[in-house]
């Protein structure tokens, strides 16, 4: 509350880049279950492809195009560039954030599940 548009895109910016940092390491993780033999890799692959899984995909490409269309809005402005125009290369950050969700949601369930 009392919250400007960029104070807030700026906090879901931090807050997707942390969870994407998060993601790394379970990333790592996830990988190394190739050491375990080609069952148990096998087997984490049809959780990944489960609805859970799916979900999971779709959240974490959410967090990508947040982090990254807001990231270049914040590069763009701090280099001083359209400054004038702030709040609508914020606008168009989101909806761009919006087209690509929709976008890469479709593709994730259509090509996974």
């Amino acid at each position: 509350r009392g919250r400007s548009a960029e104070h807030v895109s700026f906090a879901v910016r931090r807050v997707a880049g942390v969870v994407l940092a998060l993601y790394l390491v379970v990333h790592m993780v996830d990988i190394s279950t190739l050491l375990l033999g080609e069952d148990a890799y096998q087997a984490l692959l049809r959780v990944f492809a489960s609805p859970i899984g799916l979900a999971f995909d779709v959240l974490l490409w959410v967090l990508l195009v947040l982090h990254g269309s807001l990231g270049l809005y914040s590069a763009v402005v701090e280099a001083g560039l359209l400054l004038e125009k702030r709040k609508s290369l914020l606008a168009a950050a989101w909806a761009a954030s919006l087209l690509l969700v929709i976008v890469g949601a479709v593709v994730i369930l259509h090509v996974m599940g």
